[in-house]
This record gives structure tokens, sequence and C-alpha cells, in this order.
């Protein structure tokens, strides 16, 4: 299944836009791990001299490698976003009669 990796990938950073917490962040290490899959994809395209296949299967693993990376770094960007907007509670005041 990781040879749908990069495929997947894809898709991923378009559902990213759908994000309403920490949009920012997530956008910029979507198009980080994008950009550094298109930088091995290329490189692999120069060393893999088996054919279309292997250089896919290599690219399958990198992007599988990045999908999971990607995945663990969302949930940690917005579960700090999620953390740092929760403001403190108020403290309590009994009513004054």
């Amino acid at each position: 299944m990781y040879v749908l990796s990069p495929i997947i990938l894809c898709i991923s950073i378009s559902l990213a836009g759908r994000v309403k917490v920490a949009k920012q962040e997530i956008r910029r290490v979507f198009m980080l791990g994008l950009s550094l899959l298109a930088v091995i994809s290329v490189l692999g395209l120069l060393t893999v001299e088996t054919g279309f296949a292997d250089w896919w299967r290599f690219v399958g693993g990198w992007g599988l490698l990045i999908c999971w990376s990607l995945l663990i770094s969302a949930l940690v960007l917005v579960y700090r976003r999620l953390r740092s907007d929760i403001a403190p509670p108020r403290p309590y005041r009994s009513p004054r009669v």
C-alpha cells in the first residue's frame, strides 16, 4: 500500500486547507513535506536506474514516511495551538448582597 502514499500525500495537502486551528502552521508543514518529497523524487530519478516501478516504489517509501511524520506534526501543532488559546479559569466571586 505504500505505493499510494505520494497520491495520498497530495490529497492530504488539499484537505489540510479545511483545518480551522493553526492553519498557517499546518499549511507550512505540509508544503515542506511536499517539497521534501519532490526533492527526494528528483534525486531518486537521478539515482535509481532500473525503471519506473522501482523509482515509484522508492518514492512511495519516502512518501509513507513523510505522511506519518506530517500526521504526527499536525496533531502536535493543533494540540499546542488549542492549549495556548484556552483562557485561564476566572476566579469565583461571591455575589454582593
